[in-house]
């Protein structure tokens, strides 16, 4: 990295709003704070085991917020987090903010901006129905954490909202294709943004 803050959108994405998740404390204690999250949390890839030796003090080709203070590092990341709301339709913000956000309360507002983009595409006669679809359900069980996944079975949806358990699945399927599709554009979206900023070092797809 030559100057670059991350190495890539998802990375600027998942750094930004796990920072955002933490309180405003001195550097030294922001940093072991970043450490502690990052050693615990339930995914440890090879990009992630990068990072963490970047905060505990190793170089890192994932992150860097060398030559930084405490409030311009946060300030960072609350940059690319108002990219999301400025540079995407609501539709696409709504699936980044349920899908990176570590805040309960931004998770929801992420996954009704879902519910309400789902609701938009269908006819007017079948949005009545809204409530009683599994829509909420399988956004949850898509986007929160498998530690926090209980009663997001498919078993446990079918039996709770009436529906069996194929046709469950089949709408499954759908709702997370749409799911991809619009993650994806998001992603390009702002990875389009950020390289052209100098936020960012390669296109996502460059990165295994």
């Amino acid at each position: 990295m030559h100057g670059e803050t991350f190495r890539d959108v998802g990375v600027a994405l998942a750094t930004s709003y796990r920072m955002a998740n933490l309180p405003a404390v001195d550097a030294g204690a922001t940093r072991r704070a970043l450490v502690t999250v990052a050693c615990l949390a339930p995914t440890r890839s090879r990009m992630h085991a990068d990072w963490v030796k970047r905060l505990i003090g190793q170089p890192s080709r994932v992150v860097d917020f060398s030559g930084l203070s405490r409030l311009e590092t946060r300030a960072q990341c609350a940059l690319v987090r108002q990219a999301v709301l400025d540079r995407l339709s609501p539709s696409q913000a709504s699936a980044v903010v349920a899908r990176f956000s570590e805040s309960p309360r931004e998770k929801q507002l992420g996954v009704s901006g879902l519910v309400a983009h789902f609701s938009a595409t269908r006819p007017a006669s079948a949005r009545a129905a809204l409530a009683a679809d599994p829509l909420w359900d399988l956004l949850w069980r898509r986007y929160l954490p498998a530690t926090q996944g209980d009663g997001l079975s498919l078993r446990a949806i079918a039996g709770r909202t009436h529906t069996s358990k194929s046709t469950l699945a089949r709408r499954a399927i759908e709702v997370d294709r749409e799911l991809d599709n619009l993650e994806l554009l998001a992603l390009a979206i702002l990875e389009r943004a950020f390289l052209a900023d100098g936020l960012c070092v390669w296109p996502l797809v460059h990165c295994k």
